[in-house]
């Protein structure tokens, strides 16, 4: 069975119907082994990092890539699958990129 590709999103444009996703963004908080809070610099989000190894630390940069789920009081929540490090990644100039991108609709 085939997954779909995660779609690239800063978390102001994550979408219901989103399945997985992917978000770079700065690790705000940790919770233990739990779960993190991403900040892309338009919101926070929850990521699950219970099924993932998580090496990093307080303000990295990282790209989480997973499913996103939507809890019943509708908070927004990506279940990692993948945890890359992005701290080398110009941050701004990736933003700039993604918003050339969306006027486009390319995201």
């Amino acid at each position: 069975m085939m997954r779909e590709p995660a779609i690239q999103r800063m978390i102001v444009d994550v979408k219901s119907s989103d399945n997985r996703v992917q978000i770079t963004g700065y690790v705000k908080q940790i919770v233990e082994n739990d779960h993190i809070i991403l900040n892309d610099k338009t919101g926070d989000i929850k990521v699950d990092i219970k099924v993932v190894e998580f090496p990093f630390k307080k303000n990295d940069l990282i790209n989480a890539i997973g499913e996103l789920n939507i809890t019943t009081g509708g908070e927004k929540e990506i279940g990692a699958e993948i945890i890359q490090d992005k701290n080398k990644l110009n941050f701004e100039y990736y933003r700039k990129l993604y918003e050339i991108k969306k006027e486009l609709n390319l995201v």
